[in-house]
């Protein structure tokens, strides 16, 4: 009961967020921006697509060679479309992680190790599009300096990475935090606590392969970027790319926060407030949203077929 009413509750935020952001467009405007769509830059739009799944792969095989686990990298491709899928179709982004979860776990043998790699997967991805962020703010014109919204949110997330780099690099920070609120004598935390401890400290002796796999991140992030900025250019909106490179990684952020339907209605509003102060049109703006979106969810449907093509096995619940 309490998932279907949190489910609800999403679904009414990003309901509630698309009809007033398209109550308030140009409708005949935006479909005639729909329309005059340049095909060739979309096709180069899923090229980079397909280079995102392939560097997401390999980054995650590069995690697990540093724990000692070896896996093909066809059986981890067709995991990571798997994932994709369960991403953009299930209610919630982290649908997809439970995917690799469980899929890892058939060579890890322990699920909480595979958390504790698919944990360490997604911030190196978030700490790349945070490193894309400032370096896109610092080095841009001044007027993406001058844009409202984005000191504070750089800031929160410079506190975020630093205390993230902190318990990463200073080992015993976690421990002391554990044995301060006395969780280490709680059993059911104490226990998978150790694994994931464990397993960090791998990634602290693997330092070379922690940054091959950033190195990777920054590099799978940067064609997010670059998708998004080919799909504005299919649709002729005129976006700059050092814009692109600060306000996509920025949405990207805040879609992780759980409170809406994959990110849908929140995705659309960070385009609206930031591209907005550029200049840009909302129609336009909701153009750029709406497809970029769209088309990724279209070629997301990769991973359905791989999943319908495996042995039957019990489907993966969104817990």
């Amino acid at each position: 009961m309490n998932r279907t009413l949190l489910l609800a509750a999403k679904v009414a935020v990003s309901l509630a967020l698309l009809a007033y952001l398209l109550s308030t467009t140009d409708l005949s405007a935006l479909h005639r921006r729909l329309r005059s769509g340049d095909t060739l830059l979309l096709a180069a739009a899923v090229v980079l697509y397909s280079g995102i799944v392939a560097l997401s792969t390999w980054r995650w095989r590069v995690l697990l060679q540093a724990q000692g686990y070896e896996a093909p990298l066809r059986h981890l491709s067709a995991s990571t479309l798997v994932a994709n899928f369960f991403n953009n179709f299930l209610p919630g982004n982290i649908g997809g992680d439970l995917v690799r979860v469980r899929d890892s776990s058939r060579l890890t043998g322990s699920t909480t190790a595979s958390v504790a790699v698919i944990a360490i997967d997604r911030i190196l991805g978030f700490g790349a599009l945070y490193f894309l962020a400032l370096a896109a703010f610092l080095a841009g014109p001044p007027a993406l300096r001058q844009m409202a919204a984005v000191v504070p949110a750089l800031a929160f997330l410079s506190v975020i990475f630093a205390v993230l780099a902190y318990i990463f690099f200073r080992p015993g920070t976690a421990r002391r935090i554990m044995a301060a609120t006395r969780l280490n004598t709680v059993p059911w935390v104490r226990e998978p606590f150790d694994v994931v401890q464990a397993a960090v400290d791998v990634y602290r002796q693997q330092v070379g392969a922690v940054w091959r796999a950033l190195a990777a991140s920054v590099a799978l992030q940067a064609l997010v970027v670059w998708y998004f900025y080919a799909v504005a250019h299919a649709l002729r909106i005129p976006l700059t790319l050092s814009s692109c490179f600060l306000v996509v990684p920025l949405c990207i952020l805040a879609q992780a926060v759980p409170i809406s339907f994959n990110g849908w209605g929140i995705r659309e509003s960070v385009f609206v407030l930031y591209f907005g102060q550029l200049g840009v049109p909302r129609d336009s703006t909701m153009a750029f949203s709406l497809v970029g979106a769209g088309l990724m969810v279209l070629l997301s449907l990769a991973g359905a077929v791989v999943w319908t093509s495996r042995p039957s096995e019990p489907a993966v619940a969104p817990e």
